[in-house]
Parts: C-alpha cells; structure tokens; sequence
C-alpha cells in the first residue's frame, strides 16, 4: 500500500510593524486640542452685562447736593452697596443702603438733623438697561431716596431720575458711572422745594 504524503505549511503569524511617531505626536496633539477646546468652551462665559434672572452687587461712592430755592446744603459724600435683579431681559428692580457724611457742614455733626446731617439713607427703584446683551450699555430709571437716620419730621423722601453707562471689565465684574437728580415730596420747613444732584462711581459683580 503507497502512502502518500502531503507536506502542510506551518502558519506564520503576520508580522505588525510599530505606528510611525508622527502618527503618534499628530494623534497626540489632536487629542490635546480637543480637551483644550472643550476646557474652554465651559470655562469663558458670554460677555453680557445681563439676562432676564441675573442678580448683581454694586459697591460705589458718590459726591451730591442737596439745594432749596432757600437754602444750600454742604457738599455730601457717600458710600453705597446695591442690589439688583434682572426680571426680564431689560428691566432691573434695584436697592440698596448708603452712608452720607457732609462736608463743611455748619456745627458738631452730632447736633444736625436733616439732610445735612451725617446718616443711613435706604433707596429704591426701577432701571431700564437699552442693551444689556452686549458688553457696555446705557441704562435710566425712577428710584426713591429716604433718610433712616437724624430725619428732618417734615422730609418725606426724595423721588429721582437716574441715568448711567456700565460697561464690563470681565465676564462677571462691570464698571458704571451714574447720575441723577432728585426732587423733595415734601416741601421744607420754611415752605422751599428741596432738590438733589448726584453723581456716583463704582463696580457692580453679577451672579
């Protein structure tokens, strides 16, 4: 009987070259790249001043005076914090404290009483910002103005007209200027209506 054999090839396994570096650094710097665009995209925030729901703090101080067709009071100085939230896109419901403090006020300051006098004041009001989406906007409204502390029996609180310019320095911290002017509900003691020029600067952080 005649065998026959049949010679049967051994498998060899097939040989895998290493990936070129430059495959390796591009895939490499693809990757760095990508993380660094995602980094930055949760990082940077829109630069706008503000949206319907934003709250801000303001922190300012300011020169004023007040004035009557009778009588001119010494020039004030003051320092103020603010707050303010945005409950539409445009419109900010604002308040805040501020203290004054008089200069070149005529006697001991602990002795005055009324507008002149060094004390606590509270204020309220409405401010309409033209283009809160951008980065620097002009914004005007009314505000209501009362004295907490060493009130004058006949003041019933100032009504005013503000007007400013805020403008971002960063993505959550803006720059402002404002003005305003200010007319007495009540008249004085002597029958003189009051008014009130003010003029303030300051930064406001929003939330």
């Amino acid at each position: 009987m005649l065998a026959t054999c049949v010679p049967i090839a051994s498998a060899q396994p097939a040989s895998t070259s290493p990936p070129a570096p430059d495959a390796i650094r591009t895939d490499d710097a693809s990757r760095t790249a990508g993380e660094a665009r995602e980094r930055r995209d949760e990082e940077i925030e829109p630069r706008a001043i503000a949206t319907a729901g934003t709250t801000t703090i303001g922190i300012s101080g300011f020169v004023d005076r007040v004035q009557s067709s009778e009588q001119r009071f010494p020039l004030r100085l003051s320092a103020q914090v603010d707050v303010a939230r945005f409950i539409t896109p445009h419109i900010a419901i604002a308040g805040g404290l501020m203290g004054v403090g008089s200069a070149g006020a005529a006697g001991a300051d602990a002795d005055l009483i009324g507008r002149e006098a060094p004390a606590f004041h509270l204020f309220a009001g409405a401010l309409y910002y033209f283009t809160p989406q951008s980065m620097i906007s002009v914004y005007a409204g009314p505000s209501y103005w009362a004295q907490l502390t060493k009130r004058a029996a006949s003041d019933a609180g100032m009504a005013a007209v503000l007007g400013g310019v805020q403008a971002l320095l960063s993505s959550r911290v803006g720059f402002f200027v404002e003005g305003g002017y200010g007319l007495g509900l009540q008249r004085g003691s002597e029958g003189e209506i009051q008014t009130r020029i003010t003029t303030r600067v300051g930064m406001r952080v929003k939330f």
